[in-house]
Parts: C-alpha cells; structure tokens; sequence
C-alpha cells in the first residue's frame, strides 16, 4: 500500500523515527545465471514447479498506514507503487545482500529514496536515492556489499521505499513498507543449488520458499534471454501464485545510478 508520510517521519530517517515495525531479511545471492540454450516447452513440470511455495512462517509483521495516490499525477485505475512481495507470508532471504522488487509508476522529475532499518526502526542500515523511471516498470535495488553490513540471519529488517514529490517540501511524501527476514539455506537447499543448471534455480528458490532469491533469479534469466517466452510464462506463474500477477507483464527497468546518502 502507497502511504503518504509526514516529512519529519520520512526525512530524518537514522532519522530514527521513521516507522514502528520489525523487518527482517535473509538470503544467499542467487547463482549467477547464464544464457538459456534449451529449456522443456510450456507444458512441461517447469511452470507447475514454478509457483511459489510459502514458508511455515504465518503473515508478515503489519506495514504502515497511509494514503494510497501518488504524486499529483494519479490517474484513476493506474498501477501505484507496489512492492513485489507476498503479502500473505513473510518475504525470506538466505543472501548477505539481497535484491529487491517494486514496480514503480513513470515519473522523470521524481526521485526515490529507500531505507533499510533494524526491526525496531532504530537503526539506518542502508538508504540511497536514485531516480525514478521515466516509464513504468519493475525497478530494482540490490544492497551493496561494499560498506553495508550484511543481513544476520534470524533477524527481520524493515525497509521504505520513498516517492519524494517535492524535495523541499517532503510532507507529501508517498511510501511503500515491507519486511524481510534472512534464513539460514537449509542442507537440501544446498546440495540443490549446487547440482542446479541456471534455468532450475528460480524454481528451486520458489519450491523452497525463498521469495527473494526466486524472483531475483528469474529476473536475471529474463533480463538475459528477453524473447524468451517460456521464462515470461514462468515470471507470470511465480507472480500470480502471490497475487502479484497484475505487474507480470510490466517491464524489468534499468535502475538508474544511484546515489548513496
């Protein structure tokens, strides 16, 4: 849900006010992927393996309230800013660093700003501010691993993703929230990943409710392959089966270099 946020709670963000709800985040980076030279047809096991299995581990912690319009650019029945994550179960990560997923509505003068916090919101992990995308599409942000701590695992994380309308006046700033939580990768996990060819991972990932890994991974094979349909097919699958196939067909957008703060 899109939320608008006062500009003492958004900008001060070490800024330690910023929210009031735990997070938590955990994966292994996904493996790197390679160019797909065969792969079974649509009617095969790889888009019934494809959805999403979530893990034992019940609803995430509850998100923020807010409004839900965007920048003084709302169109009625246009897509807002969406985090691309189950809403029902807790997003799980087994990766030091791991990626993240939003679609986010074209907007050239706008900027994002995302945070990362501890699970008490008291800590700044990591925040930076790139520009939003001219046309919409699903945008991306990996934590980097030079000067950023990595994820503990067992700890939640709770991150915000920020439309800044107006940089000088941020009470009208709009906002998405989410958790994450790193997991330990189980032996099976594993031993899986180590024997996988790079289209198996995703699937690997997903059956194994790893949410993070399984989209990131899939996101990359697409990225490589774009006139691939079956993995359009599989990118699909993996969304609808969390309620996210809506944003199936929107484009994978190169972020913008960013700028830490």
């Amino acid at each position: 849900m899109i939320r608008k946020r006062s500009i003492k709670k958004i900008a001060q963000i070490p800024i330690g006010v910023l929210l009031t709800i735990p997070l938590a985040a955990s994966s292994i980076l996904p493996a790197q992927a390679q160019s797909v030279n065969t792969r079974p047809g649509p009617s095969d096991s790889w888009l019934v393996s494809e959805a999403f299995s979530p893990p034992n581990r019940g609803a995430p912690p509850a998100t923020a309230e807010g409004g839900t319009r965007g920048c003084g650019n709302y169109e009625e029945g246009a897509k807002t800013l969406t985090p691309l994550i189950p809403e029902k179960f807790l997003a799980l990560t087994v990766s030091e660093h791991p990626t993240f997923f939003w679609y986010v509505p074209g907007a050239s003068e706008q900027t994002l700003e995302f945070t990362l916090l501890d699970k008490n919101d008291e800590e700044v992990i990591y925040q930076t501010t790139f520009a939003a995308p001219v046309k919409s599409g699903i945008v991306s942000l990996q934590l980097p691993s030079e000067n950023v701590e990595a994820l503990k695992t067992g700890e939640m994380y709770h991150w915000y993703l920020v439309t800044i309308c107006d940089p000088n006046d941020r009470s009208g700033d709009l906002f998405v929230d989410g958790w994450i939580e790193r997991t330990e990768a189980t032996m099976e996990l594993t031993a899986a990943l180590e024997d996988a060819q790079p289209d198996e991972i995703p699937s690997i990932y997903a059956r194994n409710g790893i949410w993070h890994e399984a989209l990131a991974s899939l996101a990359q094979l697409r990225q490589e392959n774009p006139e691939d349909s079956n993995l359009a097919e599989r990118w699909q699958q993996l969304l609808n089966s969390v309620d996210l196939g809506e944003f199936s067909e929107e484009p994978l957008v190169a972020r913008n270099q960013s700028t830490q703060e």
